[in-house]
């Protein structure tokens, strides 16, 4: 996702540049030098490219996107509040330019800040009410607010789109779960897998929905076989361990938690999954 947004501000950039002039000037030069520099994974020199051409223009108009760009190169070098810092100048210069406040958006949920995410998706809809990657983002931060209601309406415009999006299926499972409405969920989770058996996620939310019921062969079942699916995920062993400590099959826990610790599940993790509700007492 976030390289084809790079490749968006790319695109988007060089458009505006042609339509500014019609002659190249060095303002131009130093984008393109910039935009090959980062295609060619040399941030460091693509980050002094866009400064220079800030500089040598800093009323041009193709700036915010520059901005953008700058912001994408602090984020990969994991400087994440100068990525901020910038995300924030190019907004302000360019308040209705999806491709940086989707960026911005992205940012503020690595960072963990889930409400201001919100207003940036809020607005990206406010441009586009049918915009794919707000609306799925959005109705996730509504699910985990347990705004339920308004979680299931993004869900649903978003299949209304898209029939066959994978992630608003899931989403929209977890939804109705939550809001008890097993039937619909398991409908929804059941249309994923059917849609997409090669993918480990359906299975594993069915079996996790499934151990909530106590119907533990059934989500042993659909637990190994997300583990086939993708057999180097941590979290599918922890969640079988899990299954398999609440049915009292302890050598199988510990075989599963062997192969998480493996996968670089954390020790915190994987006493979460082998020890029962009285051991965690006492071991917290």
């Amino acid at each position: 996702m976030r390289k084809l947004i790079a490749c968006c501000f790319c695109f988007s950039l060089i458009a505006v540049l042609s339509a500014q002039e019609p002659e190249e000037t060095s303002y131009q030069m130093l984008v393109r030098q910039g935009i090959t520099a980062m295609e060619d994974d040399s941030l460091k020199l693509a980050e002094s490219l866009f400064r220079q051409a800030l500089q040598k223009e800093p009323n041009a108009i193709g700036n915010p996107l520059i901005w953008g760009h700058l912001a994408s190169i602090y984020e990969r070098t994991g400087r994440e509040h100068e990525a901020l810092e910038a995300y924030n100048i190019g907004v302000g210069l360019a308040p209705q330019t999806i491709r940086l406040l989707l960026g911005r958006a992205s940012l503020y949920m690595k960072l963990g800040n889930e409400n201001r995410a919100l207003v940036d998706y809020n607005d990206v809809l406010a441009l586009n009410a049918d915009h794919p990657e707000a609306l799925l983002m959005r109705a996730f931060i509504r699910q985990r607010q347990h705004l339920l209601k308004d979680a299931r309406m993004d869900f649903e415009h978003l299949l209304s789109i898209d029939p066959v999006h994978e992630q608003a299926l899931l989403g929209l499972a977890l939804v109705n779960d939550a809001d008890r409405r097993p039937k619909e969920a398991m409908e929804n989770i059941n249309r994923a897998i059917e849609l997409y058996p090669r993918h480990a996620a359906g299975y594993a939310l069915r079996a996790g929905m499934e151990l909530d019921r106590k119907v533990y062969e059934r989500a042993e079942a659909d637990y190994t076989k997300a583990i086939e699916l993708e057999p180097n995920d941590a979290h599918y062993y922890l969640a079988r361990a899990r299954l398999y400590t609440l049915t009292k099959q302890k050598r199988k826990a510990r075989e599963d938690a062997r192969a998480a610790a493996r996968l670089g599940a954390t020790a915190e993790e994987i006493v979460g999954a082998t020890k029962t509700k009285k051991q965690l007492s006492r071991h917290q």
